[in-house]
């Protein structure tokens, strides 16, 4: 038994379900403030000899009835269950909720170095290029476009995340501001209204840290990727052409653009963002005129 990885699978089920039960809490905090079954103004954690009753008379009707095992562990399956689809939810509003962050390709961060790269390891060759050659170049590409391909999906992996942090705090700045914008309005609250503007306020901190994250991260993404391409050319050139084009293809590695890590935009259902639904209604008009 492989106990390291039996330590990162308790601590990824330890974030699944410290994440849902975070955000099903707040959630239920903030309505009961419009269920008149208390005072949600008392505090935010309840007493634990409140608590202990609670349970204990639960146990007892549970006794008095006769309910069996099974039914309980559907009462739990339940309970799980919506505070599961609370997080989906939250998740899912976050995720068209403007603005959204995508990550920029790995291919369009090293274009402009691998075409000129290869412009000139071609050249360098001349009428001596071979079929053989041809194919052996674009080995190497590919090998470069498994480079890119492996740093996305290490980095898909890792910004995870905060990506969700991302969706699910800009939920709850518009879940807040909502409902202290309808407490306000009908009077009918009975928590403490500070408490929604301190989980705007949170929200919206919280958002914020996490696309700083995103863009730190596709930015060290961009920089290692571009490193290790730009090392793979080099390396490559030295058995491939003379010293001349080895000097040019090293001046063809030095990036001509900056490049933004990531770009905020707009997504919207089926096209995925704005732009792309945009383009498409360009092309039908232009198809219908």
């Amino acid at each position: 038994m492989d106990v390291e990885l039996f330590l990162q699978g308790v601590i990824r089920f330890s974030n699944f379900i410290t994440s849902r039960l975070l955000v099903s809490g707040i959630v239920f905090y903030v309505l009961s403030g419009f269920v008149p079954l208390g005072n949600a103004s008392e505090g935010i954690l309840p007493s634990v000899d409140l608590l202990n009753q609670v349970v204990q008379n639960y146990q007892n009707i549970f006794d008095i009835l006769g309910v069996s095992d099974f039914a309980l562990l559907l009462i739990l399956f339940i309970f799980m269950t919506t505070i599961h689809l609370i997080y989906v939810a939250f998740a899912s509003v976050g995720f068209y909720l403007p603005p959204a962050i995508v990550p920029l390709s790995g291919w369009s961060a090293i274009d402009d170095i691998t075409w000129k790269g290869f412009q000139t390891l071609r050249e360098a060759r001349g009428k001596r290029h071979t079929e053989d050659e041809n194919q052996r170049l674009y080995e190497f590409s590919k090998k470069l476009r498994q480079i890119e391909i492996d740093s996305d999906e290490k980095t898909r992996d890792k910004v995870q995340g905060p990506l969700a942090t991302f969706r699910i705090s800009k939920t709850f700045v518009l879940f807040s501001f909502a409902v202290w914008i309808y407490a306000q309005a009908s009077g009918n609250y009975a928590g403490n209204k500070n408490y929604l503007l301190i989980i705007l306020f949170v929200a919206a901190i919280t958002a914020i840290l996490a696309a700083l994250s995103i863009f730190r991260m596709n930015h060290q993404r961009i920089s290692n990727l571009r490193e290790d391409v730009v090392a793979e050319l080099l390396e490559f050139s030295r058995i491939w052409v003379g010293e001349e084009h080895q000097r040019k293809v090293a001046a063809d590695c030095v990036p001509t653009r900056e490049l933004k890590p990531a770009a905020l935009t707009i997504a919207v259902p089926v096209f995925g963002t704005l732009d792309a639904l945009m383009k498409d209604l360009r092309k039908w008009r232009s198809r219908r005129s």
